[in-house]
C-alpha cells in the first residue's frame, strides 16, 4: 500500500510534464529508503530520502539537490509534498 501511495506521490508532484526514472525503493522495518531520477525537460536531476512509517505519522525526509534548493526553495517543495500526502491520505 505505501508503495502505490509513494509512486502517487511522485507522479503528482511535478504534474505531466515530470519524469520519474531510476526509481528505486527498500524498506527496513517501518522505514524506506528510496531514490529516483526526477526529469522535467532537459534537466535530470536525483532524490534521495526516507519515509518512515507509524500508527500515527508518515514522515518524509528528502535530500534534494542544490538546484532544487535554489530554484524551488525548501519550503515551497515542503508546501507540495505536504499537500500530495494530506490528498492521498484523504482518498
Amino acid at each position: 500500500m505505501m508503495d502505490r501511495a509513494v509512486d502517487q506521490l511522485l507522479a503528482g508532484a511535478g504534474g505531466s510534464s515530470l519524469q520519474v526514472t531510476e526509481k528505486q525503493q527498500s524498506w527496513n522495518g517501518s522505514v524506506m529508503s528510496f531514490s529516483f531520477v526526477g526529469k522535467l525537460g532537459f534537466v535530470a536531476l536525483p532524490i534521495a530520502g526516507t519515509l518512515a512509517v507509524d500508527d500515527v505519522n508518515v514522515t518524509i525526509d528528502l535530500d534534494l539537490p542544490p538546484m532544487v534548493k535554489n530554484f524551488a526553495g525548501d519550503q515551497k517543495v515542503r508546501a507540495i509534498v505536504d499537500e500530495n500526502v494530506r490528498e492521498m491520505l484523504a482518498a
